[in-house]
């Protein structure tokens, strides 16, 4: 990869894919008192990590079932596809940065005919019914998130490369704030409002799409 340009970094679930992958199947699957975790690490009284790591191995659910389920339940948001492709045409980087699971956003993309595109999440190991995430490895910034985004659009910035970030939740609050732009939706969209950070709302990535071209080329008339 050339040094320079724009490097897209996005969210999987909750951005890409609707509803959330992981939360649909606990949601159907899931032992109670996972959705509690959920909302005590918004009021910051565990960390993202730790709630994630628990909530893997609250699924009750057969692999088969759970892809099954997904592909029934969940959908792309409207114009990723077209997105990816507008991407390719101008040889501008997109990579999924996902705290979610490796086995689900591959299934919702092979369902989506989006294929070769660079991802970075975790996995889960299944046996039988039971669940046990195989957390992400990767250099940490810090240790709060289960996957440290931030690391990612670090090194693109260190390669010269101007950060567009995309996504929706909690794991994505630390990276937006290093990002050059930001386009946000859901619970991210009130937080970055909240704090009075820039960013641009969306609902489908058709309105990224237009939003992108121009800031493309203001970039490019800075290189």
């Amino acid at each position: 990869m050339s040094r320079g340009g724009i490097s897209i970094c996005c969210d999987f679930d909750g951005t890409i894919c609707l509803p959330d992958s992981s939360e649909f199947l606990l949601e159907k699957f899931g032992l109670p008192g996972w959705k509690e975790l959920d909302d005590a690490v918004w009021r910051g009284e565990i960390s993202e990590r730790d709630a994630f790591t628990r909530q893997v191995t609250m699924l009750r659910v057969t692999r088969d079932a759970a892809l099954e389920a997904v592909r029934e339940g969940v959908r792309i948001r409207e114009g990723f596809a077209p997105f990816v492709a507008f991407c390719r045409a101008r040889k501008i980087p997109l990579t999924i940065l996902s705290s979610g699971l490796r086995v689900l956003i591959d299934e919702l993309l092979r369902k989506a005919g989006v294929t070769e595109l660079a991802v970075i999440a975790q996995d889960a190991r299944i046996a039988g019914d039971r669940w046990t995430l195989i957390p992400w490895t990767g250099r940490r910034l810090a240790e709060h998130c289960s996957h440290c985004k931030c690391s990612f659009v670090e090194a693109e910035r260190a390669a010269g490369r101007k950060v567009v970030y995309i996504g929706d939740g909690y794991t994505d609050v630390c990276p937006v704030q290093r990002a050059d732009y930001v386009f946000a939706t859901g619970r991210l969209a009130e937080e970055c409002a909240h704090r009075g950070w820039d960013f641009f709302r969306f609902e489908s990535f058709s309105e990224i799409e237009s939003r992108l071209e121009s800031i493309v080329h203001i970039i490019e008339q800075d290189l």
